[in-house]
């Protein structure tokens, strides 16, 4: 940094920036990884940084487990969550993003340093220029909410006071204290301070010789504090997360994918689960080692030491003794009132023998708020005027755990068993070991689900910022062991065992949590259903559960799906994979992915670059194999296969447009077909060369060899004639290349589309025993040749509407899917399960999850455990579909509402209204 360069009044705003990339990037090469040689700011280079402070910035379990994700945009976001990177999302504003990113990650090391190792690297390694802009810098946005617009005014400003600085040149202390002394051989003595000192400095201060104290954000989207408010509230949050001393010694597992025998490896020294300590002589509950030993920043001793004796604590200067006798006197009236409420409750319960569930709900404290919740008819409600004679419940979880059950959604099949005592969890009193795992493969797909499970858990615990309350609960610890008993290949294929069983068991100190399933499926659902059954406790901030449970658990159908269609509107790769995510929440399996209609072709594949070229809507609007592989390996850690569908053979449209072997059939000799729409490929050899390219790169792409759908889409449009003579022998020849691309194996379920073609004699004959979809059928549908397939019901599970004239003129509700169970009366050959169906003739990104959710829920739950007992949506239903919408809302996904808000706290009387 020149100290010619013009003030920062003077130059331009590209200047600057151009000036700051140029630091951060000597940051980077300097400090983080001088053998790194980065160029330019991206995720590699954010990367370099996480990959040498990791063990220095991680604040605790939390911090270290996000860095490890390698999602630093996702750390970001939990730690700043006003920075709102979302505003960056276009290509454009790539640069612009990491410039903030690489910013904000420099001012949160500088902020978060636990040993002091960034400022070390910084006053070594960077010119006394970069220094005191880089102080300047964080001094500035220590000051304000961490904005975009705020970081870009910290730098300019730096830039400013820097260059006024070196014009005007005043004597002030070195920014940077003298390092020497550390790089010197140390004695005996001197190792043994630092250790202390490392062990016992936990500080947000930026350790320059300036002693500028950095807070890091803390608001929410919903907040705003000025300066003055941080001081005490970022304090207060900090001592939320002071350890439990009492805690045992066991360290806490890291939550590194190998790590799986839960010995603790690998969790560094300065995060492994020590207790926050204060300066010597310090005996206040809030402290911090460098500033005022307790309290707020500039709260002496004294006034600290007021608060040492507890509630009751009195000084004798400032009461006399009639005060004192006063006080006692009403002490003793408020015991002597408890007792005789004690005395009328036992009197009053006394009688009868409780039942164990009355026991256990008398144990709760009785809260006279409006935060109490009562059980009532099976069904928690929120009482608004408590009357002191009932017992109430102090947060809604417990009502739920204690009243209903756990919500769980899908609804078990199996055997089920829930206790009715509560126990409180912790994820940094977790350890878990994979006890049982048949391949090296299996073990990866299961470390990473792990993963995601715990990442669900610690959102939960981060979903309330206040305060722990004193808890009436201990926080044990939660040991989990998982074992995949025979199957090798973590992939979802035909004959896959998914089912499981989870077993929940307390003793005083430790639960003891057991997933065991043939399959890594599974087990993946059986973490799933455990993620569900752990709600976080609005009243003490833990997690809670049920102290003992068994499920025994397996789907009902093989096959349960969505039908995403892609091709008449296209839909990002992030909506898709968000939408995979919450797939996983209700169990389904297969994302049949149709990836192209007449409308559009927008996968890439270079061996037939003409697909693309003349079928994509865009150079913007594509999926590349890259993409498909990442969606794949997204989907099959949550157990889901994805299938994707070329529509062939027609109609086709544009994409095909430009190969010879397309026809457009006349209605007569006077009147040709001028719809590019309505082009269909013809039955040649040449064809069916270009079909079974497509074919093998689809089961390279999905790595699914023994489920495959084949389209055979059969659409009226207008202008299209003679579509069934056009396409005669398409299905046995497509079969033949359909072997041949994947190493001679015909697939164990080839699909097609269910239409009337299929009832001639050559038709049925070839497609004999195999899987038909049935997108459209009534109650008077001519079936008599159904009996000859293995059927995919989806006809009345269609989320878009049906449209006419380009207007919705028919939308199902949940409650309509949930409901419809005449399909299990067709005479078939075997029904294999079912799936949802979106076209997107009216959807986008805008609407997906709109359209989607909750009704997918629905279609979830009657294929996953369709039974008598829940064969029509009830009271039970609408509660346990409503708490499972709150679910995946704090996951990210904007779902319906299932009832207002006001029937989740009296669902009594809504379901009474609705006569459910």
């Amino acid at each position: 940094m020149s100290s010619d360069d013009a003030s920062c009044s003077d130059c331009k705003l590209e200047l600057i920036e151009r000036k700051w990339t140029q630091l951060l990037l000597n940051w980077i090469n300097k400090c983080a990884n001088p053998k790194a040689k980065v160029l330019k700011l991206d995720l590699r280079s954010a990367s370099e940084v996480v990959t040498k402070y990791r063990c220095d910035i991680s604040v605790d379990e939390v911090d270290f487990a996000l860095l490890g994700n390698d999602n630093i945009e996702q750390f970001i976001r939990f730690k700043y969550p006003i920075l709102r990177l979302r505003y960056l999302a276009e290509a454009k504003d790539y640069p612009k993003k990491m410039y903030i990113m690489h910013s904000i990650l420099l001012y949160h090391c500088c902020a978060s340093s636990q040993t002091g190792m960034v400022d070390r690297d910084i006053c070594t390694k960077m010119s006394k220029a970069e220094q005191e802009l880089i102080l300047r810098f964080c001094e500035n946005l220590s000051e304000m909410e961490s904005t975009i617009n705020n970081v870009d005014l910290s730098i300019k400003e730096a830039f400013e006071l820097y260059n006024r600085s070196v014009k005007q040149p005043t004597k002030h202390s070195k920014i940077c204290k003298d390092f020497s002394a550390e790089t010197a051989p140390k004695t005996e003595s001197d190792e043994t301070q630092e250790s202390i000192r490392v062990r016992t400095t936990k500080s947000t201060t930026l350790k320059f010789k300036s002693s500028v104290t950095v807070l890091p954000s803390c608001v929410t989207d919903s907040s705003s504090y000025s300066k003055s408010d941080l001081s005490d509230n970022t304090l207060r949050n900090e001592s939320s997360y002071v350890e439990d001393t009492d805690a045992p010694d066991d360290k806490v597992i890291a939550y590194g994918a190998m790590n799986v025998q839960g010995d603790g490896k690998g969790v560094p020294e300065q995060i492994a689960h020590e207790p926050k300590k204060c300066q010597p002589g310090c005996a206040c509950t809030r402290c911090s080692a460098t500033g005022p030993c307790c309290g707020d920043p500039g709260t002496s001793m004294d006034k600290c030491k007021e608060r040492k004796g507890g509630f009751f604590s009195i000084k004798p200067n400032r009461w006399n003794i009639k005060d004192n006798l006063r006080i006692y006197l009403a002490v003793f009236s408020c015991f002597l009132v408890i007792l005789i409420i004690i005395g009328v409750l036992v009197k009053f319960y006394g009688s009868d023998e409780p039942s164990p569930v009355k026991k256990l709900i008398a144990e709760e404290m009785s809260v006279f708020n409006s935060n109490a919740w009562q059980c009532e008819k099976g069904f928690c409600q929120k009482v608004y005027q408590p009357i002191s004679s009932n017992i109430y419940f102090i947060s809604l979880s417990r009502c739920s755990l204690l009243c209903l059950g756990p919500q769980l959604w899908p609804h078990p099949v199996g055997y089920t068993h829930f206790s009715k005592k509560l126990v409180a969890l912790a994820t940094n009193k977790l350890e878990y070991k994979f006890q049982s795992i048949p391949s090296e493969s299996v073990h990866q797909y299961l470390a990473e689900a792990f993963k995601l499970f715990i990442g669900n858990l610690i959102k939960l615990e981060k979903s309330d910022p206040s305060e722990h309350n004193e808890t009436d609960l201990v926080v044990r610890k939660m040991n989990i062991v998982i074992y995949v008993d025979t199957d090798a290949d973590p992939r979802l294929r035909y004959n896959t065992d998914e089912s499981y069983t989870l077993k929940v068991e307390s003793l005083p100190s430790t639960v003891n949590i057991k997933i065991s399933s043939p399959s890594f499926a599974g087990v993946r659902h059986g973490l799933e259903t455990l993620s569900q059954m752990i709600l976080f406790d609005q009243f003490t901030g833990f997690l809670i559960t049920l102290s003992n449970s068994l499920v025994k658990d397996a789907p009902s159908y093989k096959y349960r799906g969505l039908m995403l269609d892609t091709a008449r509107n296209y839909i990002p790769v992030a909506d898709i994979m968000r939408t995979v995510d919450t797939m996983a929440t209700v169990k389904l399996n297969t994302l049949h992915w149709r990836i192209s209609d007449a409308t559009s072709f927008p996968l890439f594949l270079p061996e037939v670059r003409q697909l693309f070229e003349y079928g994509a809507y865009g150079r913007s609007m594509i999926y590349t194999k890259q993409d498909v592989v990442s969606i794949v390996r997204r989907a099959g850690i949550r157990g889901i296969r994805v299938l994707i569908e070329v529509a062939v053979p027609g109609p086709v449209g544009r994409a095909w447009s430009w190969s010879p072997d397309t026809s457009c059939s006349k209605r007569n000799d006077n009147a040709t077909c001028d719809n590019i729409l309505c082009l269909r490929l013809k039955m040649k050899e040449s064809v069916f060369d270009i079909l079974e390219t497509i074919y093998m790169n689809i089961i390279d792409l999905t790595k699914v060899n023994d489920v495959f759908h084949l389209s055979d889409g059969l659409f009226s449009m207008a202008n299209c004639f003679n579509l069934i003579d056009d396409r005669e022998g398409f299905l046995d020849k497509a079969l033949v290349r359909l072997k041949s691309a994947n190493n001679g194996v015909t697939p164990k379920l080839p699909i097609v589309w269910y239409s009337a073609h299929l009832s001639k004699d050559l038709d049925t004959t070839t497609w004999n025993k195999r899987g038909v979809q049935m997108h459209e059928w009534t109650q008077d549908h001519d079936d008599q040749y159904l009996g000859n397939f293995r059927v995919i019901h989806s006809s009345r599970w269609e989320l878009s509407c049906h449209m006419q004239r380009n207007r919705c003129t028919k939308y199902r509700t949940w409650q309509e899917m949930y409901s419809w169970k005449s399909w299990k009366n067709v005479e078939v050959f075997s029904i294999e399960g079912g799936e949802a169906m979106l076209w997107t003739d009216l959807v986008d990104s805008g609407n997906l999850d709109y359209h989607i959710w909750p009704r997918l829920c629905a279609v979830a739950e009657r294929l996953w455990s369709d039974m008598a007992a829940n064969a029509s949506a009830n009271a039970y239903t609408y509660a346990r579909l409503d708490a499972h919408r709150w679910r995946m809302m704090s996951r990210g996904v904007k779902v319906q509402p299932v009832w207002p808000v006001y029937c989740s706290a009296d669902p009594i009387a809504c379901s009474n209204k609705l006569k459910v």
